[in-house]
C-alpha cells in the first residue's frame, strides 16, 4: 500500500487566489445592454467557439470610466449547454480592497431550473487587454465547479482601478472602452454511485444519510481538453456522501524525482458550508482508472484515513497518491486508460459506523475528561481487512480536547503483530496551535475496552507520560487479545460493536528557563573564577488532582538544558513524604553540576505541603524552581556532588522507581508508537 498523503501538499494550484465565490449574485437579475439600465455604459460581446466545450468571450464596455452602477453584466454566451455572463464591478464590490475592480465568471443551469443537482466544471482564464502592450495584459487563471449554490467565481481584487482607468497605460481605447476576456473549458462529463448498503444507484449525488459502503464512478469524455491544466491545476469530480462527509475524486499532474506522473486523490469539501465542524468520517477507499480494453486490467489503489471538510481538527482533508501512476503510461491509447479522449475513473470506499461522546469533569477546570468511542460493524470491519490482506491498519477517533489540546484514540483492529494476535490501543496527544517542535504535555491517561455486559471485567490499562511532537502517542501494542475480544460470551463484542473509552487527565503547568552568569565567591567552588548559573522553574497548577497518582507514579517536569546536559525535576509521594529530585537524559560531554537550591526543599510531609498557611500550596498551585551552577567539565556527570544537608542527602537515596516497582510487569508491555 502506498503511503497516503495530504492532498493540500500534493499540489500548489492557482485556484487559491481566485477562490472567492460571491455571495450576493444569486439574488441579482441579468442587465441588458441599453445606456439606461446599465448605469451609462454599453457593450460589445463577441464569442469564439474552437469547440463545443470551449470558449473565448471578448466583453467591450464602453465609456467604462463614466460608468455609474454598482456591477455590469455581460450577455450570457452558451458553452457546453451551459449559460455564461461575466460580472464587472468598476469599483469593487462588498468583499473587495478600497481602489479594487472585482471580476467574475457566472454560469447558470440553462433550463432555469433552481434544483441544486445541477453543477459543472469550468477551468477558466479571465484578463483585461492591454492594447498598447499585450505583456502588460493582466490575466488571471483558475477552476472551479459551479452549481446552483455557487454559481459566481473569481477575484474581488483583480487589480487597481487607477491603473487601468489611467489613459496612458493602454487600457482604454476608443472612447474610454474596456476590453474584458474568459477563455472558459467545460468538462463534459457524467457520473454514477452504487450504494452498497441498499444497491440504490443516482446519476447525480445529493445529500442521504448512513451511506456507509459504496462505488462512486466519474466519466471525462474530452479529457485532451484539459491535458495542460493539470499541469498547474486540479480537475475535480461532482461530490458523492461517504458517511458524514461529502467526497469527490481529484486528478492532476506531478513531478516525482524529474518523473511526470499521474496523480490521484480523493478530496473532503463542505458543500453545506455547515457552521458544525466536528462532522468527520473514517473511510478505508481503493482508487481506480479503469481499462477500457476488454480484458485489461484497471490501475487500484488503496488507502484509509479519516476525512473532514477542514483540517481544524488535525483531519485530513485529502488523501491520495503523487505517483499513482506514470503520466506516459496513462495517455499511451495503447494502455487502455484513455481511450477516444475519455477516461474513467472510481473509488469505492468504506466507512464505519461510529458515535462517540465526551464529557469533562466539572471538578478538572477543561484538564480531565472521558471519550467514549463505539465502533459498529466491527467484526465486518475485520474480516474486510483480512480479506484485502490489509496489516498494519489504524483507525483514529474523532477528536476530544483536554486542556485546549487535541487528543484522539487510535485502534489497531488486527494488532501490529504478525500473525494478528492482540488489539493494540493508544493515545495521541497533539497540539495543533503551536507548529514549533518544543511542545510538551505531561498526561495520564487510562485507556478500556469496555466490557459492555459487566463493566468491572473491562480491560483497563493506565499510564502517565510526557507527550511531545515526537512522541505524541502513548499505549499498549498488546491490550487485549483478538480471542477474547470475538468471543462472543466475553462481552466486548455485543451486537457486532466495540466500546473503547479513555479517561484522561492533564498536568497544568507551565515553565521557564534562565541562563546567566555569576562570579564564583565564597563557597566550594570560590576558586572557579566564573560560572554559568542555570534556573528552572516549573509551575504546576493543578497539583491536588494528581496527589493519588503520586502515591504510585512520579510525575515529572519537561527537559531543560543545563551546560550542555538535559534535565529534569521528577516528584513522587513516598511513606506521606514529597520526594523531589533531578534526572538527566542523554548528558553532553563531562561535567560537574552543583546544586544548591530548591524553593519547596528536598522532601517535606505532605500535611505540611497541603497546610493552608504553609504557603507552598496556594490555589492548586506549587511552584519548583531548581538552581544549578555548571562548571568543572573534566568531570563525568556521573561523579555529581551535591551541597546540600544531610537530610537532602538522605532524601536523594530514594530511589523514585521504586514506587512503581509492583507495577513493571504491565510497563514492559507499555511502548510508544507513532502509526
Amino acid at each position: 500500500m502506498k503511503k497516503q498523503i495530504s492532498s493540500e501538499a500534493m499540489l500548489s494550484s492557482s485556484s487559491s487566489a481566485a477562490d472567492q465565490s460571491h455571495p450576493s449574485i444569486s439574488s441579482e437579475k441579468p442587465l441588458s445592454s441599453s445606456r439606461d439600465e446599465s448605469g451609462g455604459a454599453q457593450e460589445i460581446v463577441a464569442v469564439d467557439r474552437p469547440g463545443e466545450y470551449t470558449a473565448l468571450c471578448r466583453w467591450t464596455v464602453e465609456s467604462f470610466t463614466r460608468v455609474k452602477a454598482k456591477a455590469l453584466w455581460s450577455k450570457y454566451f452558451d458553452v457546453g449547454g451551459y449559460d455564461c455572463r461575466l460580472l464587472v464591478y468598476p469599483r469593487g464590490d462588498s468583499q473587495a480592497l478600497p481602489g479594487s475592480i472585482s471580476i467574475y465568471l457566472q454560469i447558470i443551469d440553462p433550463r432555469g431550473t433552481s434544483s441544486s443537482l445541477w453543477d459543472c466544471f469550468a477551468s477558466y482564464q479571465l484578463s483585461i487587454i492591454n492594447h498598447v502592450d499585450d505583456s502588460l495584459t493582466i490575466r488571471k487563471n483558475s477552476w472551479h465547479r459551479f452549481s446552483n449554490k455557487k454559481r459566481s467565481h473569481g477575484w474581488c481584487d483583480f487589480t487597481l482601478n487607477s491603473s487601468v482607468l489611467d489613459p496612458k497605460m493602454g487600457f482604454l481605447f476608443n472612447n474610454d472602452s474596456l476590453l474584458i476576456t474568459a477563455d472558459i473549458m467545460i468538462l463534459n462529463e457524467s457520473v454514477s454511485f452504487s450504494i452498497d448498503n441498499n444497491n440504490e444507484e443516482n446519476s447525480v449525488v445529493g445529500s442521504m444519510t448512513d451511506v456507509l459502503s459504496g462505488t462512486f464512478t466519474w466519466t471525462v469524455e474530452n479529457f485532451s481538453l484539459f491535458k495542460e491544466m493539470i499541469k498547474t491545476q486540479k480537475i475535480t469530480s461532482p461530490v458523492f456522501v461517504a458517511g458524514e462527509c461529502f467526497l469527490r475524486i481529484g486528478v492532476y499532474q506531478s513531478v516525482v524525482n524529474a518523473q511526470e506522473y499521474f496523480s490521484m486523490c480523493l478530496d473532503s469539501t463542505d458543500t453545506e458550508k455547515s457552521v458544525l465542524s466536528d462532522k468527520s468520517s473514517w473511510c478505508l477507499f481503493s482508487m481506480s482508472a479503469l481499462n477500457q480494453k476488454h480484458g485489461c486490467t484497471n490501475m487500484n489503489k488503496e488507502s484509509y484515513g479519516r476525512f473532514a471538510a477542514d483540517n481544524k481538527s488535525g483531519d485530513n482533508t485529502g488523501l491520495g497518491w503523487n505517483d499513482y501512476m506514470k503520466m506516459s503510461d496513462f495517455v499511451n491509447p495503447d494502455a487502455g486508460y484513455l481511450l477516444d479522449d475519455k477516461a474513467v475513473f472510481s473509488t469505492s470506499f468504506d466507512v464505519i459506523k461510529e458515535f462517540s461522546s465526551f464529557t469533562k469533569n466539572g471538578t478538572g477546570n477543561g484538564y480531565m475528561g472521558k471519550f467514549s468511542w463505539r465502533i459498529e460493524n466491527f467484526t465486518s470491519l475485520v474480516d474486510l481487512l483480512e480479506k484485502r490482506k490489509i496489516t498494519g491498519l489504524y483507525i483514529k477517533s474523532k477528536r476530544f480536547q483536554i486542556g485546549n489540546r487535541d487528543c484522539r484514540l487510535i485502534v489497531y483492529p488486527r494488532g501490529q503483530s504478525q500473525p494478528p494476535s492482540h488489539l493494540s490501543i493508544f493515545l495521541e496527544v497533539t497540539d495543533s496551535r503551536n507548529s514549533s517542535s518544543d511542545w510538551s504535555f505531561f498526561v495520564s491517561h487510562r485507556l478500556s475496552v469496555v466490557n459492555q455486559r459487566s463493566e468491572e471485567k473491562s480491560v483497563t490499562k493506565e499510564s502517565q507520560n510526557r507527550f511531545s511532537k515526537a512522541e505524541k502517542d502513548w499505549g499498549w501494542r498488546e491490550f487485549v487479545t483478538l480471542t477474547s475480544l470475538f468471543d462472543q460470551d466475553s462481552g466486548f463484542l455485543v451486537q457486532d460493536s466495540v466500546v473503547f473509552s479513555a479517561e484522561v487527565l492533564m498536568l497544568k503547568e507551565t515553565s521557564l528557563t534562565k541562563d546567566y552568569k555569576e562570579a564564583g565567591s565564597g563557597n566550594s567552588v570560590s576558586q572557579i573564577d566564573k560560572t554559568v548559573k542555570s534556573s528552572f522553574t516549573w509551575k504546576v497548577e493543578n497539583f491536588l488532582a494528581f496527589k493519588e497518582i503520586m502515591e504510585k507514579r512520579k510525575l515529572f517536569s519537561k527537559f531543560f538544558q543545563a551546560g550542555g546536559c538535559e534535565l529534569r525535576i521528577g516528584v513522587y509521594e513516598s511513606f506521606d513524604t514529597i520526594c523531589i529530585y533531578l534526572e538527566s537524559g542523554q548528558s553532553a560531554g563531562k561535567m560537574w553540576i552543583i546544586i544548591y537550591g530548591l524553593s519547596t526543599r528536598w522532601f517535606m510531609k505532605v500535611s505540611d505541603m497541603l497546610e493552608a498557611d504553609a504557603g507552598f500550596l496556594v490555589r492548586d498551585t506549587v511552584v519548583f524552581v531548581c538552581e544549578i551552577l555548571d562548571c568543572c567539565p573534566w568531570f563525568e556527570f556521573s561523579d555529581l556532588e551535591v551541597l546540600a544537608s544531610d537530610d537532602v542527602q538522605d532524601a536523594l537515596t530514594t530511589n523514585p522507581d521504586e514506587v512503581i516497582g509492583s507495577e513493571k510487569s504491565e510497563e514492559d508491555t507499555f511502548r510508544q508508537v507513532s502509526p
